[in-house]
């Protein structure tokens, strides 16, 4: 078993990942980063399909004020989130086995995670991120793994995710969400009318030195916001292999 100072100079290749479960991509680690840029610290955040925990974590390395309830409904991959953050010595990390849904849930957790809780009730959430896999189902190949295949094929597509999000955050709160590049007008028409789109931020590839099309959509919306949209510079990143981007 690593040390802690150890497990943290190795992330995020060293998590746990549980075998034959869905794996992260270097997607998690652009939205964290995206969702960092606008961050103050001390914010409360969900982190929803958290698969073995990398977004939240990433998030908590970077900034330790933070406070972070990872929902994972599957079993496996929540016990590796919590694996994950003891391992990095991630205290104000709190792992929830179940579904996006479970309003009641999370907001309990989010209680217990802060210095003094509300009397009248454990308060909304500042933020959420969200990076599930968003095939449309019924599309691509059926993968032999059934933990891949549950993430993959379970049909929830974007709306739960999204309506859980409107639920869950605060007025001017914010949701930071990674999607396909071309799904991006899929997920602006299904987010909910209270989340305005504030930044938007697409991902290319760099194959054989030249720019590729936008394979990822980075967005930012607010809630309650007035704000107009705005397309930031492109973030142009090196070929897969290389977790992260400069």
């Amino acid at each position: 078993m690593p040390t802690i100072p150890e497990a943290r100079a190795l992330f995020p290749s060293g998590l746990f990942q549980p075998e034959a479960s869905f794996r992260f991509s270097a997607d998690a680690l652009h939205l964290a980063d995206f969702a960092l840029s606008a961050l103050k610290g001390g914010e409360t955040v969900a982190d929803l399909g958290a698969g073995c925990g990398v977004i939240g974590l990433a998030l908590l390395l970077r900034q330790e004020t933070l406070r972070v309830v990872a929902v994972e409904r599957e079993a496996i991959l929540a016990e590796a989130a919590r694996m994950n953050a003891e391992r990095l010595g991630l205290a104000r990390y709190s792992v929830v086995c179940g579904d996006v849904a479970d309003k009641k849930k999370l907001l309990a957790a989010r209680g217990r995670l802060i210095d003094s809780p509300c009397p009248n009730g454990p308060p909304l959430f500042d933020v959420v991120v969200c990076n599930p896999p968003w095939r449309t189902p019924g599309t691509g190949r059926s993968s032999p793994s059934p933990l891949r295949r549950t993430a993959l094929e379970a049909g929830q597509g974007f709306g739960p995710f999204l309506f859980a999000a409107d639920g869950l955050l605060a007025v001017r709160g914010a949701l930071f969400l990674a999607v396909s590049a071309e799904k991006i007008p899929q997920a602006l028409h299904e987010l909910p009318a209270r989340l305005r789109p504030v930044r938007l931020r697409f991902v290319h590839p760099l194959k054989n030195g030249k720019t590729a099309p936008a394979t990822l959509a980075l967005l930012e919306a607010r809630k309650g916001s007035r704000a107009a949209l705005v397309v930031e510079a492109p973030l142009i990143c090196p070929p897969r292999g290389s977790v992260h981007c400069p």
